[in-house]
């Protein structure tokens, strides 16, 4: 999946499929290609079990959102295209960026996955984008690993073959839950070396940010007990969910224990996000059951699992766009309500399969826990005055029939595929839950991507029939996906990416100096379509538009 710098003459077209078309994306965060199967899990009997056994398979099966090493693979090329653009403005950092794009993935997965280096990543990507951008925070701490190399004086067990640099200050080197994934256990860092002790303290750093707390102390050393526990919830959870569990567990990079009080109370769980990427943290005391420590993991484990997957498609046209939400003060960005309701659909599937949970997982996890009420509603709100929406169930409706409420151009083709596949899963758990929408082909925008980039203008290779030449913006740096379809694009004097498809990576690469009529006849043979159709037009027009719109391709005349 190498970077093509200063391409011209685009990666060979791949076969044209239905699906989105061209996307164009600003920045973002997290990824990982986790394990997707538990050999020894047991086999679902009864009816309830067969269908939670259709939805944890359906949770991973969506490409986009679902699979997880697709997910990996598109945030990898992300990675690699986004080193490749902030090297055209770095002079100085140019040469370790460049090198770090062209790395195999063996090595770029331990830098994209270590939480200082993808915060300087995401923040080197959002000024750049901003046109604030000066220098590389990523290459600068990328060049002092690479420069001080591993402590001559470190045990071999100190750290895994493959540990990213915030991995490497770990000792002893705690593995979060050996034979499932690559997860590590944080801890106070141990630096050896200057460049060592700088990354100590901007990991540090993050994690009081995301605490929201400079003052916060250094992360809990977790007991033997502690960590036998969150080895369980893990165990457990790839146990009863052998896709969806196992697969959002490959999301975790780094696991750390805190303990904090806050207005709300103790903190239970959290997941990094942005300020503290691929990362959960959670309170000791959620590992004292193997049934909390596999909900907490379920749950923050699926949010970074989105998290990755929405950086490279997004689902909503308008970001600030807001619901009501009843038993909360104020109102959620209809992404909110999509995080929201993507963790429920979990959880729901969650609580079947342990409602379903064999003799055999009983015995070794213990029996799971009743089901519990979620936390109050916030005071003065309609649920906290009528008692509604208190369960798990009650909320998870509610967020469906606010995405089922939405107009159709509220949402990409990847938000109302993204709603259909949570919905479907949903019922497979509650048959009480609102059914998929069903939408005409007639209604369907050929905009599928995460930022609306607007119409063609007037006069434009997508707006007339002129015969001048369709010619390729150059030069580009872009990365090939060829087991996805996909082809993700940067022009040199752009902060952007755009993400294609197979069937826009087809008219791409067909943009090379022919006129319209032209790339209709050569778009008609390599899609195996008859010459001239309406089918042909359609395709090419919709592809067109917004490679034109998006400045990738121009026309002369």
């Amino acid at each position: 999946m190498p970077v093509v710098p200063g391409v011209t003459s685009v990666i060979s077209p791949a076969p044209p499929k239905d699906g989105p078309s061209l996307s164009s994306s600003l920045s973002a965060a997290q990824s990982a290609s986790p394990s997707t199967g538990r050999p020894d899990a047991p086999p679902p009997t009864g009816p309830v079990a067969d269908r939670v056994a259709q939805a944890d398979t359906l949770l991973c099966a969506d490409r986009q959102f679902g699979d997880s090493p697709a997910i990996g693979e598109r945030n990898l090329a992300r990675f690699r295209l986004g080193l490749t653009m902030l090297a055209r403005h770095d002079d100085e950092a140019a040469d370790v960026l460049r090198e770090t794009a062209a790395a195999p993935d063996e090595r770029l997965r331990p830098l994209l996955y270590d939480p200082v280096l993808r915060n300087c990543f995401e923040v080197d990507l959002a000024l750049l984008d901003g046109g604030r951008f000066e220098h590389s925070s990523f290459g600068a701490y990328v060049r002092g690993h690479l420069t001080a190399g591993p402590a001559a004086d470190a045990p071999v067990a100190d750290a895994a073959p493959s540990a990213g640099p915030s991995e490497a200050l770990m000792r002893p080197h705690r593995p979060a839950w050996p034979g499932l994934g690559d997860a590590w256990v944080l801890a106070e860092p141990a630096p050896r070396e200057d460049a060592q002790k700088a990354l100590a303290e901007r990991l540090m750093e993050l994690y009081r940010d995301a605490l929201g707390d400079g003052r916060a102390a250094g992360p809990v050393d977790p007991t033997d007990e502690t960590l036998a526990g969150l080895r369980d919830g893990a165990e457990l959870l790839a146990t009863l969910l052998p896709a969806a569990g196992a697969g959002v567990l490959g999301h975790v990079s780094v696991v750390g224990f805190t303990s904090r009080e806050s207005e709300e109370g103790p903190l239970q769980s959290m997941s990094g996000g942005d300020p503290l990427p691929s990362t959960v943290l959670l309170a000791p005391e959620r590992c004292t059951s193997p049934w909390l420590a596999a909900e907490s993991l379920l749950h923050e484990g699926a949010h970074l699992k989105l998290f990755d997957a929405l950086r490279t498609g997004s689902v909503v046209r308008n970001a600030t766009e807001q619901v009501p939400i009843p038993w909360r003060i104020g109102s959620w960005t209809v992404i909110r309500v999509f995080v929201a309701l993507h963790f429920y659909v979990h959880l729901l599937v969650f609580r079947a399969a342990a409602d379903s949970a064999g003799e055999a997982v009983r015995e070794r996890f213990g029996p799971p826990p009743p089901a519990e009420d979620l936390d109050e509603p916030s005071p003065g709100t309609p649920a906290a005055l009528n008692g509604t929406y208190r369960t798990s169930a009650e909320r998870a409706r509610h967020l469906a029939e606010c995405v089922l409420s939405l107009p159709d151009e509220a949402l990409t083709e990847h938000g109302h595929r993204f709603a259909r596949w949570l919905l479907t899963a949903l019922r497979l758990v509650d048959e009480d839950a609102p059914r998929p929408r069903e939408r005409a082909a007639a209604t369907r925008p050929a905009e599928p991507g995460p930022a609306e980039l607007g119409p063609a203008e007037p006069g434009s290779a997508a707006q007339s029939g002129a015969t001048g030449a369709l010619q390729r913006v150059a030069p580009v740096d872009a990365c090939a996906l060829p087991g996805l379809g996909q082809l993700v694009v940067s022009p040199a004097r752009s902060a952007r990416m755009h993400w294609l498809n197979a069937r826009s990576w087809t008219v791409y690469s067909l943009c090379d100096g022919r006129d319209l009529g032209s790339l209709h006849t050569a778009y008609a043979r390599a899609a195996g379509l008859t010459p001239g159709s309406a089918e042909v037009g359609r395709q090419v027009g919709d592809s067109l538009r917004l490679l034109v719109a998006s400045g990738l391709v121009t026309q002369d005349g």
